[in-house]
């Protein structure tokens, strides 16, 4: 039962009233009716590298940081959180349209010390966390609204600029004497990373590295001329990398060019093409939230509108954003054969798009 202190993000989410939703099902069909739910809540903790340490009837407790220590820990509960919502949309239309149930979920999260723990038998182990912010984060839960998300101060503060949210006021929260500052939390910002939050909130002014910026002035003067370029910037953790390329392209160089910027991001590991898409979502101006019809709407008319002879790289540009319908041919290709439309898609949209204006593509780690 040895334990130790750990700054993590505790996450809490159930199905509100399920008992009133399973009463008078036989216990097979109540689990028919649950478990599906239950997968989506995990599958949506494991893809932003949680820890589920609780399953319950009709929900679960999971944490962000233990045993996985990530530093953006708090930022990934929000993101899990919010494609929780997003997926259990399909399946609550489902149940309503079959059972004639209203499946609504409630998430709470909060940040804080706690202690986290193994207790552990000769059959299994349980990891634990133990603590105020804890049962913090089960009151979040409970004082959200069907459909809703909700967070506290503490976690508020470690993501703040990078997610959208909506000020409740204090709360009075059960157990404890004083009222709570209490967030709702309605979706991720467009920024993707700390240093964009920074910049929103104000830099200090920027000194030296005029050798660096006259190296990109001149690869800009020649890609501007029809002479592409690629430039790395490479260094040390720290030395200022993202700050350099944020004054340039903010800078009076890049009028009249089309600027798109990505980042690679540690929780994207999983997913291929993570940078990429995040680019592509930028430049059809796609959000989290849209629906995939609206997806697909913007991507098609995007992509027509600059050039009618793209309409054959479509379909690989609608599977790189999973809205794809699912009887597309595209589907049938072996992985090399999707690969290989995937890329060629993507390099003639880019390059049919610098036909049109000059175009800068910013990488991120």
């Amino acid at each position: 039962l040895e334990g130790e202190r750990k700054q993590v993000t505790v996450f809490f989410t159930d199905i509100k009233d399920s008992t009133r939703l399973i009463e008078g099902l036989d216990p097979e069909a109540a689990q028919q009716l649950l478990d599906p739910a239950l997968r989506l809540m995990m599958g949506a903790v494991h893809r932003y590298e949680g820890t589920v340490n609780q399953v319950l009837g009709d929900g679960i407790m999971a944490l962000f940081r233990a045993p996985i220590a990530h530093e953006d820990h708090a930022l990934r509960a929000c993101y899990a959180a919010l494609a929780l919502q997003s997926a259990i949309r399909p399946y609550a239309e489902e149940a309503r349209r079959t059972h004639g149930l209203l499946l609504q979920l409630r998430v709470g999260l909060n940040s804080g010390e706690v202690v986290v723990r193994a207790i552990g038998n000769d059959l299994h182990t349980d990891y634990s966390a133990v603590g105020q912010h804890t049962h913090l984060a089960a009151r979040m839960e409970q004082l959200a609204a069907p459909g809703s998300i909700l967070l506290t101060a503490a976690t508020l503060r470690l993501v703040e600029g990078l997610v959208r949210v909506h000020a409740l006021g204090p709360m009075p929260v059960k157990g404890l004497t004083d009222p709570v500052e209490v967030f709702e939390l309605l979706g991720a910002s467009a920024l993707r990373w700390r240093f964009q939050a920074a910049a929103a909130r104000g830099l200090t002014r920027f000194v030296g590295r005029q050798t660096e910026l006259e190296g990109l002035r001149q690869a800009l003067t020649q890609a501007g001329a029809g002479h592409g370029q690629v430039v790395a910037m490479v260094g040390e953790a720290g030395v200022g990398k993202s700050r350099l390329a944020y004054e340039f392209t903010h800078a009076h160089h890049t009028p009249g060019w089309l600027l798109l910027e990505s980042a690679s991001v540690s929780y994207g590991k999983a997913t291929a093409y993570f940078p990429v898409v995040d680019l592509l979502k930028r430049y059809c101006h796609i959000d989290d939230s849209d629906e995939p019809r609206t997806v697909r709407a913007r991507v098609t008319g995007q992509v027509l509108t600059l050039d009618a002879a793209l309409q054959e790289a479509l379909p690989a540009l609608l599977s790189l954003l999973d809205v794809l319908p699912e009887d597309s041919p595209f589907l049938r290709l072996d992985p090399p054969q999707r690969r290989r439309h995937t890329l060629d898609a993507l390099k003639r949209l880019l390059l049919r798009e610098t036909q049109a204006q000059p175009v800068l593509v910013v990488f991120e780690d």
